[in-house]
């Protein structure tokens, strides 16, 4: 059989990469941002001797011990698939990259020493407990530190540096590097923090004893704060991301923005407005039961709810009737033009306002939050709400994602493939196209031959 030209009969190779990469992606998200949080909360239990903070930090650590099994089996898998359906593409890029996959192996390694020794150990450094703390925070860390390298790798494929191989500096802070690593860490911690609010709301609308009832209410205040407010950062990391495409791979960037797949920030856009009102209305109906009664914060949270909703209205206006021709949403002519779906200005405001009437919310809360809470006593349609953000940052986290790799489709590759694998330098078929790639050969080998 032909090197590279493996098929999987039915839905094609593409679509197992896509699934297992994704799978791999929420599993590894998610243990990431909740390190970071539990990490935290743990030290917070130490400074103010509250139960409830180690009580969630050593749950986390149980729940990070279980999805590490299952992400790191579905990542190995992830691997195998890649190498056996993709061995030229696999070839050329862990030449190119090979010290930050190592990088990210040897993180991997240390990673599991340090989560399992900061599980196994909660007990027996009970009377140590400053020591635990330090084990928490170097495996939250090192964590943050494998994702980082892997981000190396995701950037790179989309705005390849062509530099030699050697330099290896070059390589590693590609033209999207730094936009894309601070857009993950931020957006796995509040796609952490989302899930724990989900999650507290389904234990509280499941619990009977009054004690119960009390921490799981907190639990989902807990993650909120967590997770919307990292999203308010979002659109302007979002923006600084997008701007570097533009300027460094302007065929992936016309395409995921003005080409067929524009819808894709309308969804996204879309998934954050509802994130948002959501979070908001929480928020107002939480300072119902401040232990301090804030009228005027509550009535200034009323106006923000109702701004935030409008922004996101607007966010979510397209710029035509063609919403996603490929599945034949088209409600319109060719030419039709809505005015306020342009991206500028109205895009901007959009997205300028909900940052801000984010923040102003946000603040709010955290000031009625100060004050303490009378817990237990939060209404199921305000669990709903959480339950509804938990939701809707699973599709976010896919949407994203879909959207990143997706742009890499972008251009006219030469073979006639319909994309690249890495952008301007190895097409769909496992081509290399251009002189200027490093290590090209001057004549690509075709598969199969030698």
């Amino acid at each position: 059989m032909p090197i590279g030209d493996i098929e999987i009969p039915g839905i094609g190779k593409e679509v197992v990469i896509a699934v297992l990469a994704q799978s791999h992606i929420f599993h590894a998200a998610f243990i990431a941002g909740i390190l970071f949080i539990a990490s935290i909360s743990e030290y917070l239990g130490v400074v103010t001797k509250q139960p409830k903070y180690d009580r969630f930090a050593k749950t986390a650590a149980i729940v990070t011990i279980l999805i590490f099994a299952v992400g790191s089996s579905v990542a190995i898998t992830f691997i195998l698939a890649l190498i056996t359906l993709y061995p030229v593409f696999w070839s050329y890029i862990q030449n190119i990259l090979f010290w930050a996959l190592f990088a990210e192996a040897f993180m991997f390694v240390g990673e599991i020493i340090l989560i399992y020794a900061w599980y196994v150990s909660w007990e027996k450094l009970a009377y140590r407990k400053k020591l635990h703390v330090v084990i928490g925070f170097m495996a939250a860390f090192l964590v943050i530190a494998q994702v980082t390298f892997i981000n190396v790798v995701g950037s790179y494929l989309l705005t390849p540096t062509l530099a030699e191989v050697t330099n290896v500096g070059a390589t590693y802070l590609n033209p999207t590097f730094v936009p894309l690593n601070m857009h993950r860490f931020v957006g796995n911690i509040s796609y952490a923090g989302f899930l724990v609010a989900g999650w507290g709301a389904l234990r509280y609308l499941r619990s009977t004893r009054d004690e119960d009832r009390e921490y799981y209410d907190w639990m989902g205040h807990w993650g909120l704060v967590w997770g919307f407010g990292f999203l308010l950062l979002q659109p302007f990391i979002g923006y600084g991301y997008m701007k570097a495409i533009r300027e460094h791979n302007t065929a992936a960037f016309e395409y995921i923005m003005m080409g067929e797949k524009s819808w894709l920030f309308i969804l996204l856009v879309t998934e954050l407005g509802i994130m948002s009102v959501a979070a908001m209305a929480y928020f107002l109906h939480k300072l119902k039961f401040a232990v301090k009664p804030m009228p005027t914060a509550r009535n200034i949270m009323v106006g923000s709810l109702w701004f935030m909703a409008l922004f996101s209205l607007l966010n979510m206006i397209p710029s035509d009737l063609n919403l996603v021709p490929q599945i034949g949403l088209v409600f319109g002519e060719q030419d039709d033009y809505l005015p306020l779906g342009t991206m500028y200005p109205w895009k901007y405001i959009g997205l300028i306002g909900m940052m801000l009437v984010g923040v102003l919310a946000l603040a709010l809360y955290l000031r009625a939050a100060a004050g303490g809470f009378h817990w237990g006593r939060a209404s199921r349609w305000s669990q709903y709400a959480l339950i509804a953000t938990a939701v809707t940052v699973i599709f976010t986290m896919l949407t994203m994602g879909y959207t990143r790799e997706t742009a890499r489709r972008g251009g006219d590759p030469s073979d006639g493939s319909d994309g690249f694998l890495i952008q301007g330098c190895m097409t769909l078929n496992q081509n290399i196209v251009a002189e200027g790639c490093p290590d090209a050969p001057e004549k690509t080998m075709e598969k199969g031959t030698s």
